[in-house]
């Protein structure tokens, strides 16, 4: 098996953290060279025909996954569009990795659709309202609403990793979880770059905002992936409270808003 437990994953995280962008902050070039040792040492994942899921989590698992690959297909012209105004050829590099690991996400995801006997989606509004709400201001915009996509994501298939029968299944997610996981730092990171030093009124009037978002889109994936939580014997309160810890994390990363540790006598 590739991965056993997803509670490696965080730490393995931990370790890109420091890695990647170290004590002094965002480094493009140290973000780079991350995604190019995550490209070298990723194992290749070819999904079998048939994958031990029972009927009845099939259909379900099959219409939420189809949500989620076609999410994972975009080029990301816009994204890259809005990277190349930063004046920073080495984060317009890893804007572009990071872009092709969704996209290989979305291969493994179709695979998957296929061993279940499912198709593919051409379009879905769910795709569509989250393009349309990361294309209304600039880049931090895009990547405010794209963090969301992240983190719901990364809750998903770490949920499917970890309550999917068949190993070869539950292992893709967690190598999914494990890149999703790098995504929050780097694009965490960023935002924090470009943030840390706004006067506090402001990095909690948009944390507001940002709130405010995260949580209609939490409700609203919630009720239309119901089905495939309660088939994965997971509630919609569970992973509600899964999706607030990741956010609660990653916005206070993002904003430089984490609680001070008052230091040991």
């Amino acid at each position: 098996m590739i991965l056993n437990k997803t509670e490696n994953l965080s730490t393995a995280a931990g370790d890109a953290w420091h890695q990647s962008s170290g004590a002094e902050g965002f480094s493009s070039k140290r973000w780079l060279a991350y995604f190019q040792e995550n490209k070298s040492s990723c194992p290749q994942i070819v999904i079998p025909e048939a994958v031990k899921v029972s009927q009845s989590i099939r259909p379900s698992l099959i219409r939420s996954l189809q949500r989620f690959q076609i999410g994972e297909t975009g080029e990301g012209k816009h994204l890259k569009k809005f990277a190349s105004k930063m004046n920073d050829p080495v984060y317009e590099q890893c804007i572009d990795m990071f872009i092709k690991e969704e996209q290989h996400h979305a291969r493994i995801l179709a695979q998957m659709i296929a061993s279940m006997d499912g198709t593919l989606l051409t379009w879905h509004w769910s795709d569509l309202v989250f393009i349309a709400l990361r294309r209304l201001l600039h880049l931090k915009t895009e990547i405010f609403v794209l963090l969301i996509a992240e983190v719901i994501g990364k809750c998903f298939y770490r949920t499917c990793s970890a309550h999917l029968e068949d190993p070869l299944l539950s292992d893709a997610f967690s190598l999914i979880v494990l890149d999703e996981l790098g995504h929050l730092e780097f694009h965490c990171g960023f935002l924090r770059s470009q943030f840390e030093t706004a006067p506090i009124f402001l990095r909690r009037c948009v944390l507001l905002c940002w709130s405010a978002l995260f949580f209609c889109a939490s409700y609203v994936f919630i009720a239309d992936h119901k089905a495939a939580l309660t088939a994965l014997n997971v509630t919609p309160q569970q992973f509600l409270r899964d999706l607030s810890t990741s956010f609660r994390i990653c916005s206070q990363r993002s904003l430089a808003l984490e609680p001070k540790v008052e230091p040991k006598d």
